[in-house]
């Protein structure tokens, strides 16, 4: 799971999804907050299905910290594999 904010422009929350589908990540939820210190400004918060220590799950970071104001690990999760 992490956190992101991205610039108040028409295609730039799109464009940070775009980097997570083109690493092979799966989007399995994005929740929106307000941000208390900024009017019209948002964070997001999104869980994937993927692993974000391997060599793309990095590599999708590097590329999304380029096109996001703030990126923050909150951070990684196993499935478990009791059913």
């Amino acid at each position: 799971a992490f956190l992101f904010t991205v610039r108040n422009e028409a295609g730039s929350l799109a464009a940070a999804i775009g980097i997570i589908a083109r690493h092979g990540m799966n989007l399995r939820c994005l929740r929106s907050r307000p941000m208390k210190e900024l009017a019209w400004q948002y964070y997001f918060y999104a869980e994937l299905d993927g692993d974000i220590g391997s060599e793309e799950g990095q590599a999708m970071l590097s590329e999304l910290s380029g096109a996001c104001d703030k990126l923050k690990v909150a951070g990684v999760y196993r499935e478990s594999s009791i059913v």
